[in-house]
């Protein structure tokens, strides 16, 4: 499928840079589709003639991804690439995009967002992708998604981050949760607890430093006192003296907005202080964090979020998210942990039905296509493209983590668990 002519010429040293890049061909990962594929599409809607000719001459819709696969935080972009795998594998099972097997080239940004947009400038020179998936890192996405947008190619970010989809970038979505859209969730949640003081905790990524900002404003708006408000640098690991300044302060909950791995050390050090008060997490608090926070410091985490995550797929009682973690756990061993896998699958899936709509696979169909998606089934929840903002989430649920389980909080309220959770603390707030 013939790309469109670049809109923006990139400098000389970024190309120069490309043969020497660590995400170049023999970094990559490649799913190729099965050569049976176009076979599945006899049980649902019947291809495009001039579609399914190319797919027998062996096209492919080409997506590309750059995604952390090493260092720090790497597990979450393993997971995301996982899902988009068996997401790539269910579509062709069920007949590609109108008829034309889809194939994933995908290559590690090692946390970097200059990394990042070596990757993609191969992406579109080199490797010709029809579509791409951008990282789980917001920063990558930010440096990155305005190369695709301007070469016209038609793509997806997951960070969650408010920060890259304030840009005018009309080729440019995301099937995961906007973090700024969940703050007055957040927001919420504290009111809930009756609570009027909070301390903030945050890092200085894009993604953790804007959400924190948001919320402390949020906060003063709601007439909430930030009673402290503590940062970390990005590879910290001791956070014994934010720590104590926050809890000096006295405030009536504790607000973290961190990102992958600090998350649970913070957790895990405020409890070594003595904090035994309910934590208010800009996103969930998944099943990776769990394990390394302990158990026993994870409860009473609260957060606005679309998705949850499970131990294993039998602790799931939703259907569809139950055969999501099913597919997951027969194609890896073991259930997934952090919720980018979700956003690995909602993405491919966002995909595949904007193809659907519009009958056609060029960026500019499935563009269109994409902003008049509406009551798709997702793993958090509905998915709605019609509010015109690229955004598919347009709602957060609000939970509450005890005994391992993510409990809606109306719900818990409703049963006594504040007062349980005061009584089983000691806290009187």
């Amino acid at each position: 499928m013939y790309k469109k002519i670049l809109a923006l010429m990139l400098s000389a040293l970024m190309v120069v840079s490309l043969a020497g890049c660590s995400g170049g061909g023999d970094s990559a990962e490649t799913t190729a589709a099965a050569a049976e594929t176009t076979a599945a599409a006899a049980d649902g809607e019947t291809a495009a003639e001039g579609e399914t000719a190319a797919a027998a001459d062996g096209e492919t819709f080409k997506i590309g991804a750059y995604l952390q696969l090493s260092g720090g935080n790497s597990a979450y972009g393993v997971e995301a690439r996982n899902a988009i795998e068996i997401a790539i594998a269910y579509v062709n099972e069920n007949g590609g995009f109108n008829g034309v097997p889809v194939e994933l080239v995908a290559y590690d940004t090692q946390g970097s967002a200059e990394e990042a947009v070596k990757i993609v400038t191969k992406l579109i020179e080199v490797d010709q992708v029809d579509a791409a998936v951008g990282s789980i890192n917001s920063s990558e996405v930010l440096a990155a998604a305005g190369y695709l947008n301007d070469a016209g190619i038609y793509n997806f970010g997951m960070g969650t981050s408010p920060t890259w989809m304030e840009e005018d970038w009309p080729y440019v979505f995301r099937a995961a949760m906007n973090n700024g859209n969940a703050v007055p969730a957040t927001v919420e949640l504290v009111q809930a607890f009756g609570y009027t003081s909070v301390g903030t905790f945050y890092g200085q990524d894009d993604n953790s430093l804007t959400t924190a900002e948001t919320f402390e404003a949020a906060c003063e708006e709601a007439g909430i006192t930030v009673t402290a408000s503590e940062s970390y640098d990005t590879g910290d690991s001791d956070f014994s003296a934010q720590v104590a300044s926050i809890l000096a302060s006295n405030p009536d909950c504790v607000y973290i907005s961190v990102m992958g791995e600090a998350g649970p050390l913070i957790v895990q050090q405020l409890r070594q202080y003595g904090y035994s008060g309910i934590i208010i997490d800009k996103e969930s608090f998944m099943e990776s964090q769990i394990d390394i926070a302990g158990e026993e410091n994870s409860d009473y985490i609260a957060f606005a979020n679309p998705y949850v995550t499970y131990a294993s797929s039998a602790d799931c009682d939703d259907e569809y998210m139950k055969s999501f973690l099913e597919r997951y756990e027969e194609a890896y061993g073991e259930c997934c942990k952090t919720d980018s896998a979700y956003r690995g699958w909602d993405t491919i899936m966002c995909m595949w039905e904007a193809s659907k709509i519009a009958g056609a696979n060029d960026s500019d169909s499935l563009r269109d296509a994409t902003n008049q998606i509406s009551g798709l089934q997702g793993l958090g929840g509905t998915i709605d493209f019609t509010a015109g903002d690229r955004e598919a989430y347009q709602t957060v649920n609000k939970f509450i983590l005890v005994d391992r389980k993510n409990i809606p909080v109306d719900q818990w309220l409703e049963d006594g668990g504040y007062d349980a959770y005061k009584e089983a603390t000691g806290n009187d707030k």
